[in-house]
């Protein structure tokens, strides 16, 4: 495979933005401005965490590396369950719930757009074939459209909502600890993950100064405007 358009880090940055803890990651930055998405992104994940590994399994499709004899890769090697694509899946199914909850057309194509570049960089690093991209989108979008419909939007409560977060943020970092020295991980790739989690980081941090009030009180606040 000639890779003329883009050097190999730069292909490994954009198929690592569909790995479910960069992108999971970079969703969760996102929460902490869209709270009330919080439920509705958890239920379409666990929904895609169901249905990619059983149809990975029921098919059991090899990858390009167990069947083509020349084949350049980028990244980690795996010759088994290509079908569906998880990482387009991941993509789709993010960009697919944001999508239906904003009106900003901008942020809509940029969505698309970053989701199908993930996609098509599956294919690029020799990971999967193109059907295994074109029914990871559909999965995604399917699972976005399923608790876009089933999970109204709503906000929790600031303590639970500070947890959440919290929780979130160690079983995604507590993830990716002993990949840390992964050889097939590029560099850029390892700068780009953690680069995320440090923002994401901040961010809770803020969230918890911001609201320490709330996140730390043992008794109930009452608002100044109904004191006696």
């Amino acid at each position: 495979m000639d890779y003329l358009i883009s050097p190999q880090w730069l292909l490994a940055i954009v198929t690592d933005l569909g790995h479910g803890s960069t992108l999971g990651t970079l969703v969760l930055c996102y929460l902490t401005l869209r709270p009330e998405m919080t439920v509705r992104v958890i239920g379409a994940s666990i929904l895609s965490l169901i249905l990619v590994p059983l149809l990975k399994q029921y098919f059991e499709a090899p990858r390009p590396a167990d069947v083509l004899d020349s084949l350049n890769i980028i990244g980690e090697v795996r010759h088994h369950l290509s079908f569906p694509s998880g990482h387009t899946a991941t993509a789709f199914l993010f960009a697919g719930t944001i999508f239906l909850a904003v009106n900003c057309n901008k942020l809509k194509f940029m969505l698309i757009m970053l989701a199908s570049l993930v996609g098509i960089s599956r294919v690029m690093v020799g990971a999967h074939w193109p059907i295994d991209v074109v029914m990871g989108a559909i999965l995604g979008l399917i699972c976005a459209y399923t608790a876009t419909k089933f999970i109204p939007l709503y906000s929790l409560k600031p303590k639970v909502r500070g947890l959440s977060y919290l929780i979130l943020f160690l079983l995604l970092v507590g993830s990716e600890i002993g990949k840390v020295m992964d050889p097939d991980l590029l560099w850029q790739t390892l700068v780009l993950r953690w680069s995320v989690f440090i923002f994401c980081g901040a961010l809770i941090v803020r969230y918890a100064l911001a609201n320490s009030e709330l996140l730390f009180a043992s008794t109930p606040i009452i608002p100044s405007s109904i004191k006696k």
